[in-house]
């Protein structure tokens, strides 16, 4: 059902994980929260180092989570993040953003590593 969050944050983490280890190729995941197969990855980035943060999310339920510091593959396309604030807005999709655990700490969430 659309609406509803169910999934946890280490749910999404996982999917991120399988997602972003399949690129540059799109792999057809279901989402952790309703199962659909509509699950998007955005990345911004410094157009020198390839490195920013990441949005993945689902665009049938409208949830998911924001990863604030990663690199973009090679072979994979992103916004820069010099782009104008406005303009990224637009371009980024709007979803319900899934947080930790209240009081969560470093040793609560899982890292994801690659």
């Amino acid at each position: 059902m659309a609406g509803e969050q169910r999934a946890s944050y280490a749910d999404w983490q996982r999917a991120y994980g399988d997602y972003y280890e399949a690129l540059p190729e799109r792999l057809d995941l279901a989402c952790p929260n309703c199962g659909h197969h509509e699950l998007r990855l955005v990345f911004v980035a410094d157009e020198d180092d390839r490195t920013g943060y990441a949005q993945f999310s689902c665009g049938f339920c409208r949830f998911g989570i924001h990863i604030s510091r990663t690199w973009v593959p090679e072979g994979v396309g992103f916004e820069p993040i010099s782009t104008p604030a406005p303009l990224l807005r637009d371009r980024l999709p709007d979803f319900t953003l899934v947080h930790p655990p209240d009081g969560a700490n470093d040793d609560d969430i899982e890292e994801v590593r690659f």
